[in-house]
């Protein structure tokens, strides 16, 4: 992708290059010289951008980013029956697959819950059934040696 110049005074938007916030609070295209329209909710400003992998996401204006995050370089062990999680050793239960416009696709850490003396995770298998899993169980299939 060919490098654009970037006018005196405006921001650079992280991840999708031929992008910048001007003085005025728009973001332009640098490539067609073109403003963007700005949308106002939740007392700030944000558009809609292509970024460099060719996906449209949402940037906001007081945070100029569009970076994807990744599960954090650790090892994981795909959870049996459930193929859009994956369990660490030390029990963290991540939705790294699927998880929606709410996350913009980025990996979330599953919540656990206390019912009664066990702990439990709430998971969904390929068909999108719902369970509550004991970590136990997950723990057990997952790292059966230890």
């Amino acid at each position: 992708m060919p490098k654009h110049i970037i006018p005196e005074n405006w921001k650079p938007v992280a991840g999708a290059s031929h992008y910048a916030l001007t003085d005025d609070g728009y973001i332009y295209n640098l490539k067609t010289d073109k403003k963007l329209k700005r949308y106002w909710s939740y007392l700030r400003y944000h558009s809609f951008v292509t970024d460099d992998e060719g996906a449209n996401r949402k940037v906001n204006h007081d945070n100029l980013s569009v970076v994807c995050y990744d599960l954090p370089d650790e090892e994981f062990v795909v959870v049996t029956n459930y193929p859009d999680y994956k369990v660490t050793p030390y029990g963290a239960v991540w939705k790294y697959r699927n998880t929606g416009k709410r996350y913009r696709g980025n990996p979330i850490l599953v919540e656990t819950k206390d019912i009664g003396e066990k702990e439990y995770a709430r998971l969904a298998t390929g068909d999108g059934r719902r369970h509550w899993v004991r970590m136990e169980k997950i723990m057990e299939e997952a790292y059966p040696n230890d």
